[in-house]
């Protein structure tokens, strides 16, 4: 499992869903009297026909209508509340240095999608400013929006801007100026490995965990072909490459930092591959010098008062042509 708590999500969706991993059922209409519930199969019977009809009571208190939870739900409830695990796990290693991002799958928004535009854009701009970034794609199944995260890890501060009071701000417009690891394992596919290997070869961090799946070959349109017999098949359309050399498919990324998850440790709740990421990052910005990846403070304040006489006198109106004006110059 890798650690990913029986099945990763980025951002529960699922009809919004709290997250807690003990909230397993939904009560309607719950109070007590006094005294614990106790269990009976009245309890279970169908409500009166009349809404308003008082309920019987057992065991000293009101009856109780509960609705389990479907096991999808369960397993969406478990797969948040280990992915707030994890996210808190990282902000306590690191003392809020480092932020973490999940990303199950790189799907684009509209209808049956799971909007993970939505997903990465809700993690990653409130870190911003962190002095590190943990981008998650573990058991991530693809999609298609390597592009658009990786454009946004390539902006670049070339230039800062400030108000006279409050912070100063990057131009290019929220750019992360911190390091970046990616992880990912053997369930790693697809765009997903397309997006890992676009760090690596734009080279804005490391990714780190196992080899991963090796499937980039992929088709546009609807490539999809039937039979007479009802099944059906696809041609692939394209396929990538970077120089000479075809990428991904059937060999996968292969991690700058190869660390594997044991399964008795990850059913444990240890995840080394995290507990790398957190490392190499952590010994980034120790290595940095002061000051590197943080928005510079402000020069002084330049004088630009006026001297009416001296731009009379043909002078650029300057305090320091003022003063040369003075001094006889």
């Amino acid at each position: 499992l890798n650690g990913m708590g029986g099945g990763g999500v980025g951002g529960v969706r699922g009809g919004g869903t709290r997250l807690g991993g003990s909230m397993l059922l939904k009560a309607e209409n719950a109070s007590t009297a006094g005294g614990d519930a106790s269990t009976s199969s009245s309890a279970l019977e169908d409500p009166p026909a009349d809404p308003k009809a008082p309920r019987p009571k057992i065991g000293g208190i009101k009856s109780v209508v509960v609705t389990p939870m479907s096991h999808a739900e369960c397993g969406e409830l478990r797969a948040g509340d280990a992915l707030n695990a994890r996210r808190h796990y990282v902000q306590n290693r690191s003392a809020n240095a480092l932020a973490y991002i999940y990303l199950e799958d790189m799907e684009q928004m509209g209808q049956g999608s799971s909007n993970s535009f939505d997903d990465f854009a809700a993690q990653f701009y409130p870190a911003i400013r962190k002095a590190g970034l943990i981008i998650d794609v573990r058991r991530n199944a693809g999609g298609n929006i390597d592009t658009w995260i990786l454009e946004r890890l390539r902006r670049v501060a070339w230039m800062f801007n400030t108000q006279r009071s409050g912070p100063g701000d990057t131009t290019m417009q929220y750019a992360f100026q911190g390091k970046v690891a990616v992880l990912v394992d053997e369930m790693t596919s697809s765009d997903a490995e397309i997006f890992a290997v676009g760090i690596q070869q734009l080279k804005l961090g490391k990714v780190i965990g196992v080899r991963s799946w090796g499937g980039a070959v992929g088709y546009s349109s609807n490539p999809e072909l039937s039979l007479v017999d009802g099944s059906g098949f696809t041609i692939p359309s394209f396929g990538p490459y970077v120089g000479s050399k075809w990428m991904i498919e059937q060999q996968g990324v292969v991690p700058d930092i190869v660390v594997t998850n044991p399964p008795v440790s990850t059913f444990n709740g240890h995840d080394r591959q995290l507990d790398a990421a957190v490392d190499h990052l952590l010994g980034l910005i120790a290595a940095a010098p002061p000051g590197v990846g943080s928005i510079p403070a402000k020069p002084k304040y330049p004088d630009w008062s006026f001297d009416r006489a001296v731009c009379q006198a043909g002078g650029d109106g300057s305090a320091a042509a003022a003063n040369n004006r003075a001094a006889g110059a």
